[in-house]
Formats: C-alpha cells, sequence, structure tokens
C-alpha cells in the first residue's frame, strides 16, 4: 500500500491529466527542448521517484545521474511564498531561471521516469513546436491553472524538503529506505544537497484572475472532491 501523501499527489495528477486533456498540445515522443535541470518539486514526489527506482534496482543508475547534475541555485522563495507575497500586497519579482542544460534523465531524447516525473515537468507542453531558446505557447490560464497545482502539491508536501528536483533526490538519499547510496555516492553528498533546498509551505490563497475562474474551477473541484479512502482530498488537505 502505498504512503497517503502519495496516493493523494497521483490523484492530483490524474485530475490534472483529465482536466488537460481537451487541449491542442503538439508534445510527442523525443521531443524535450522543455526538459531542462530548471525544475523545482517536493519531498512527496521525491519520494515517488525513489521508490521506482528502489523497485527496479536502479539505484546505481540513478546515483551516477545525480552526480553528474550541473551547478544549482537555493531559491528563496517557494511557490507558496510567492504566492503568499503577492496576496499580502508584498512588491516581489518571480526568481530567475536555474540551470537550463538538459535534464540528466533524458537518453536519447526520452524520459527515463516519465511515469513518475513530477508536477513541474507534467505541465511543460505547448500548443506550437519548440525548439531550444523558445518559449513554448499556452493560454494564460492554462499556466495559472498549473500553478495553482504546484501550490496544491507544496501544501501537501509543507514542511519538507522543496526545491530543484536534483537537489531534492540527492537530499533524499540518506532516509533509511534510501540506505543503498551509503555506498553509491560520497559521504556528504546528503549533506550538500540539504543546504540548497527549502521547506515546502501550506497554502496561502490562490493567484488566479476571475475571468479565469470558470475555466480553472473544474480542475480544482475535481483535485478537492476527489476521494481517497474514505476521505476527499479537500478534507485530507484541511486535517479533518
Amino acid at each position: 500500500m502505498l504512503p497517503l501523501k502519495e496516493d493523494i499527489l497521483r490523484s492530483i495528477y490524474d485530475a490534472f491529466a483529465e482536466w488537460s486533456a481537451g487541449f491542442s498540445f503538439v508534445c510527442s515522443k523525443n521531443c524535450a527542448a522543455c526538459c531542462t535541470q530548471n525544475v523545482t518539486m517536493t519531498a512527496v514526489e521525491g519520494g515517488v521517484i525513489h521508490r521506482l527506482i528502489r523497485e527496479n534496482g536502479r539505484e546505481g543508475w540513478l546515483a551516477e545521474k545525480l552526480q553528474a547534475k550541473g551547478e544549482t541555485v537555493r531559491p528563496w522563495m517557494t511557490t507558496n511564498d510567492f504566492a503568499g507575497a503577492c496576496l499580502q500586497g508584498e512588491d516581489v519579482q518571480p526568481e530567475e531561471y536555474g540551470n537550463m542544460s538538459p535534464c540528466p534523465f533524458l537518453e536519447n531524447g526520452c524520459c527515463r521516469i516519465y511515469e513518475v516525473r513530477p508536477f513541474s515537468c507534467r505541465c511543460f507542453a505547448s500548443e506550437q513546436k519548440c525548439f531550444s531558446g523558445t518559449s513554448a505557447l499556452l493560454p494564460e490560464y492554462y499556466l495559472s491553472a498549473s500553478t495553482a497545482v504546484m501550490q496544491i502539491i507544496e501544501h501537501l508536501g509543507q514542511g519538507e524538503y522543496w526545491g530543484n528536483m536534483l537537489d531534492v533526490l540527492s537530499a533524499l538519499c540518506d532516509l533509511p529506505e534510501n540506505r543503498s547510496y551509503v555506498t553509491l555516492l560520497p559521504a556528504s553528498f546528503a549533506d550538500q544537497s540539504r543546504v540548497q533546498v527549502i521547506k515546502a509551505k501550506p497554502l496561502p490563497g490562490f493567484l488566479l484572475l476571475d475571468e479565469e475562474m470558470d475555466k480553472i474551477a473544474p480542475l480544482l473541484d475535481a483535485i478537492f472532491t476527489r476521494k481517497v479512502g474514505e476521505k476527499t482530498v479537500e478534507s485530507i488537505l484541511n486535517g479533518r
């Protein structure tokens, strides 16, 4: 049986996939222009990735990929930190892009962890063909909806690691269930990565425009009313 948080995460992924199925995306296999090392995620998402790696005996492969990561920058605000500051009327600017080098999990243009990729990767999409250095074409409300889902996932993982995907995965390598990495990574590797991550925060509210709500509300409703066991996702996230 999967941990409760992982079950909730999967239900959020499913709800978003169903909602976004109506878009005319041109993305296809081997289309990897947007697959860079500039990806953030929560420890909950990292746990799902580590589970797949353990179940397939690929710890050596992951250790090699993590050691090949480029330089990462410690984020100073999470998505919910930024949203909270905006809702308080503070003048804040989004952080600059991180490492735009290709993701180390890409092999021959395909993602080797595709089935458990984090949400930041799942919401990458475009309605026109992308090339390196160009921007995706997406409706503004799609971007707003994606940000809202990121906020919910962060709320799910509040108090745990949040940051660059590779740093979060590295920081989780010293958990008891990941003890095999003791012989696969340098002794201080996880410690160094923990310096690069921060803690996920609770949801302060959404940054959604009134004119977007008719398109985004069905997605939020689908997420919050989904049942995990006998309870809805909304009741679990609210601690009920």
